[in-house]
């Protein structure tokens, strides 16, 4: 990080001068604040901007950032760095304490074009520094504040740059909001027509709204590879009559989802002679390159692409994968039309996204997944994934709830979860309440399922479905970020659902009256409840199979030890 001593100070008012100080190279700097919000104009006085803020670290116990991964403490500052833009993470964080209280939360204006950023414990003072830079001469606006829990600042931080996004989010689709049958993990590459109207089939009668043909159904795609992409056509030995194959699955009642990683040009595609000179970085995969949307032949040929898909095969929706991989040519000199990887980037979505619309294609499903998670990214895709987590309900936890929090315009979908034929029914609930703030997306071989789990995911996906408004309309606040999000609560009027993950007291007193479902995720076979003065009312428990046990009995104020199945659920009146 650059020497404190060499920038020059910005004055704070009082309240946010408590929580940090600020000192940046820039050639002016505006300072605007209200009720605890302070807003910086910071007018570059040569080519980019630098900002340096020392956090007071007091009792923090983490640092939210959106490309956090699985590291939810305290990165030293030599360590912490990344790099935004539009299709990586996003230019915000938030330093936090074990009571979830916000030390002080931060976002730039910056959504599209590359940022450095720069975080962690500085040793020599004690304190958290925090560095952002800019490449260009534009001014960069930031926001401060240091009010409220964690989940409150960042909701406030999204609100903010939803404000300052350049073009409205693209309108999401009705049957974005419904369960999702994914090819990946059931088939991979190994796919056909026969395979995926089948498995359709059931998943039609266990209420999926569609089906996403993932990675597999195009030429060349076997061995795991990429050196096939570029050519986007159906492999004919697996897709006959691809059209054909699409309109029955329409005739289930189930929307088509197709996989495409447009940036991605395999040395075994026809495509490649043409475009090859397009694509100089072979860093992604063996016998794979990447596209550089710097070129605006480039990003001509993936909009025609993306419609080309739709309006031959007659498909609902594109997964636009491995945008991320376009970041290799950051800071390369450019030999298109554009420096930035970011802007090219923007381009080319806002075509591809005008394409669609003008064809009358506008209600177009399109999937993006972490790390692109700007907010500036809902302009061009209406559903974000979580990150690849096969079988791990934690991770998939963590980074849909991560997504949630910043999430503007977007619905936000579980990775496709899969389990072990040998884990029980509650292998297939532990895999669910994972993604249970989420759209769930399902990526199993539904007619090989043994009976106990067919029931256990009929049974939880009945159950998600009938909570849905709650879980993804719903306020959402988190308890204890920097352990995974053990505590997890949704409110909506006086509807409320309550996951738990850990074996911890689980406090229903902020969730004041009404109607409320606890989740008990965990192995456990009860779950400890602080109820509030007024009382509350038990009315039934669920099991792993949906069966229901009813109590029907009143449960006094305080502490209360009550016997829950192990991952089922609880159904409580709040007096």
């Amino acid at each position: 990080m650059m020497e404190f001593s060499a920038l020059e100070a910005v004055h704070l008012p009082e309240d946010v001068a408590r929580a940090v100080s600020v000192a940046t190279s820039a050639g002016d700097v505006e300072v605007r604040a209200a009720d605890g919000v302070v807003e910086l104009l910071v007018t570059p006085a040569t080519n980019g901007v630098v900002v340096r803020m020392e956090l007071v670290l007091d009792r923090a116990v983490g640092y939210w950032h959106a490309g956090q991964g699985a590291s939810r403490t305290l990165a030293a500052d030599w360590s912490g760095k990344a790099t935004t833009s539009l299709v990586n993470d996003v230019p915000a964080g938030c330093l936090y304490d074990a009571a979830g209280r916000a030390l002080l939360g931060w976002a730039a204006d910056e959504l599209v074009a590359e940022v450095d950023v720069a975080y962690g414990v500085s040793e020599e003072r004690k304190n958290f520094a925090l560095e952002v830079t800019t490449r260009d001469d534009r001014p960069l606006r930031l926001l401060l504040t240091s009010a409220g829990s964690l989940t409150e600042t960042l909701r406030r931080l999204a609100a903010w740059m939803e404000s300052v996004r350049p073009v409205a989010a693209l309108p999401s689709p009705a049957t974005a909001k419904e369960p999702v049958y994914s090819t990946w993990y059931t088939f991979t590459q190994d796919i056909n027509a026969d395979l995926v109207e089948a498995e359709a089939t059931l998943a039609a009668q266990l209420g999926y709204g569609s089906v996403f043909i993932d990675d597999g159904w195009q030429l060349e795609a076997h061995g795991r590879g990429y050196a096939g992409c570029g050519d986007w056509l159906p492999d004919p030995a697996k897709f006959a009559d691809f059209a054909g194959h699409v309109e029955r699955l329409h005739e289930l009642g189930l929307k088509v989802v197709v996989w495409i990683a447009p940036v991605l040009l395999g040395e075994r595609s026809t495509a490649f002679a043409a475009w090859s000179r397009f694509a100089p970085s072979a860093d992604f995969a063996s016998r794979c390159r990447v596209l550089d949307p710097r070129f605006p032949e480039v990003r001509e040929h993936l909009a025609s692409t993306c419609l080309r898909l739709v309006e031959d095969y007659g498909i609902d929706g594109l997964k636009i994968d491995f945008l991320e991989q376009a970041m290799v040519y950051q800071g390369q000199p450019a030999e298109g039309d554009m420096q930035d990887v970011g802007v090219a980037m923007q381009t080319m979505l806002g075509q591809i996204r005008d394409r669609l619309a003008q064809a009358g294609h506008a209600e177009t499903m399109i999937e993006f997944r972490q790390p692109y998670v700007s907010p500036a990214i809902a302009s061009y895709g209406n559903i974000l994934r979580a990150g690849d987590c096969p079988a791990d309900a934690v991770v998939n936890r963590r980074s849909t709830l991560d997504a949630r929090l910043l999430a503007t315009g977007q619905v936000i979908h579980a990775d496709p979860m899969m389990w072990s034929p040998a884990g029980g029914p509650a292998a297939v609930a532990q895999q669910l309440y994972g993604g249970w703030f989420a759209v769930p997306q399902i990526s199993m071989r539904l007619e090989h399922l043994s009976t106990d789990q067919s029931t256990a995911l009929a049974a939880g996906l009945a159950l998600w479905r009938r909570l849905r408004p709650v879980l993804l309309e719903g306020t959402l606040s988190v308890e204890a970020a920097e352990l995974g999000y053990p505590l997890v609560r949704s409110s909506l009027g006086d509807q409320h659902v309550v996951g738990v993950y850990a074996h911890l007291v689980v406090d229903l007193t902020p969730l004041g009256t009404g109607q409320v479902t606890v989740i008990n995720a965990t192995p456990a076979d009860r779950l400890v409840l602080r109820i509030g003065a007024a009382g509350a009312r038990v009315a039934s428990t669920v099991d792993v199979l949906g069966d229901h046990n009813d109590l029907d009995r009143d449960l006094a104020p305080g502490v209360v030890d009550l016997e829950v199945p192990p991952f089922g659920a609880v159904e409580i009146t709040l007096h």
